[in-house]
């Protein structure tokens, strides 16, 4: 009788039974512990998971992790090695698109997984909030920051959330808790400010570099510029600050030079969320989400996010003129997410890039196969394994966004 095939291994669950468990410290309940879920998830992948068929093929599906985990995966002890056996068949999948295949590609696992973390955590809280003893800890605690206050505000759980965004408007009136944690818990926001610094002005290219990446990096770069000396009163009084993106947030509240400055950025963010659900709500429940997630700073509202987006669609029009013009293609670069949002909109334009594209992931496939047996055969004889770039060229090769917009 043949045995039964073994679940395949994943990471573990933090233990969540009710909202005490959430409640222990200061700071956001729900960021912290997505945050841990988060964390254990890295972990796994390092332990185990990166030689899990089915965490393996996940990546082929989606080309790899989105830019701050690719980064947060980059950054952890080992990753050289781990990264270059990946990348071997995550750019495999990636040639195969490039050629012609028309595979969609998926979320980021590790965004998926963190998302669902957040969510389960915001859920039991939420409903835990229905006691007492519960509301009377949250309250001393400082509820939750101001982008899983908008998803609360966004559920079914309006009492729960009037009652959050009332503990935030407390925390910002007494000055207490806006360091930072207010603004949501993003482990990535200082290597983006360091990726930030070596932006080059707009209109720089950049030697290797995905010019669509580099074009959008520049702009979210100005973008985040102009919110700053907003903030600092040189346009004060023209508008009222827009609503931010939970990461764009957590940027802007990193640069804001003072406490005075961040309390007005939290504030402003904050009142964005309250807004829209302390007037007239719109009917029924989905509309309730989308009216709280546009003022709360969604991607698709978020002005630095369209900003980017804007100037990354601008460079791939400009990449479709430059393709037309006789020896230019050959000097055009492109990172493969890129490519294929070129395809979506130019298949005449993909299909000229498309062969160049294709020789390259082919050079970078040929390198980490060749690493990956240096390092194998290195270790079978107790030597140092020899250094090899290959697979943080990969990474940029996939999504230009790893190293903001510039080149490995």
């Amino acid at each position: 009788m043949p045995a039964a095939t073994p679940l395949p291994r994943g990471p573990s669950v933090l233990t969540l039974y009710s909202a005490d468990d959430l409640l222990t410290e200061p700071g956001c309940p729900v960021c912290r512990y997505a945050a841990e879920a988060g964390d254990r998830y890295l972990g796994w992948f390092a332990l185990e998971g990166h030689g899990e068929p089915t965490a393996i093929t996940s990546l082929c599906h989606s080309l790899g992790t989105c830019p701050s985990h690719t980064r947060r995966l980059m950054a952890q002890p080992g990753a050289a090695t781990r990264l270059t056996a990946v990348y071997r068949y995550v750019l495999t999948s990636a040639r195969d698109r490039l050629a012609g295949g028309s595979q969609p590609v998926r979320e980021c696992p590790a965004c998926a997984h963190d998302r669902a973390a957040a969510d389960r955590a915001l859920d039991t809280l939420l409903d835990g909030l229905a006691e007492a003893g519960a509301r009377s800890r949250c309250r001393e605690l400082g509820g939750v920051c101001i982008p899983h206050l908008a998803e609360a505000a966004a559920s079914r759980h309006r009492r729960s959330a009037a009652w959050l965004a009332q503990i935030q408007q407390e925390v910002l009136a007494t000055g207490s808790g806006t360091a930072g944690w207010l603004a949501g818990l993003d482990q990535d926001t200082e290597t983006r400010a360091v990726l930030r610094q070596a932006v080059p002005m707009a209109g720089t290219a950049v030697p290797g570099a995905c010019m669509a990446c580099l074009a959008a990096a520049q702009a979210e770069r100005d973008g985040l510029a102009r919110l700053q000396a907003r903030a600092g009163g040189r346009a004060a009084g023209r508008s009222a600050a827009p609503p931010l993106c939970a990461s764009h947030l957590s940027d802007a509240a990193m640069t804001a030079a003072s406490a005075g400055r961040i309390r007005e950025l939290l504030g402003t963010q904050a009142g964005c969320v309250t807004a829209a659900w302390s007037t007239r709500w719109p009917a029924g429940l989905a509309g309730r989400r989308q009216a709280t997630r546009r003022a709360a700073g969604r991607p698709d509202h978020c002005p630095v996010c369209q900003a980017r987006a804007a100037a990354g669609q601008h460079a791939l029009a400009a990449i479709r003129g430059g393709v037309q013009q006789p020896g230019r293609a050959a000097r055009l670069t492109v990172c493969v997410r890129h490519h294929l949002a070129l395809r979506a909109s130019d298949q005449r334009a993909a299909r000229a890039l498309a062969p160049r594209a294709v020789q390259a992931a082919d050079l970078l496939i040929a390198e980490l196969a060749e690493a990956f047996e240096r390092t194998t055969e290195a270790r079978r004889a107790g030597r140092a394994a020899p250094g090899s770039t290959a697979w943080r060229r990969a990474a940029a090769y996939l999504d230009g966004a790893v190293f903001g917009g510039c080149a490995p």
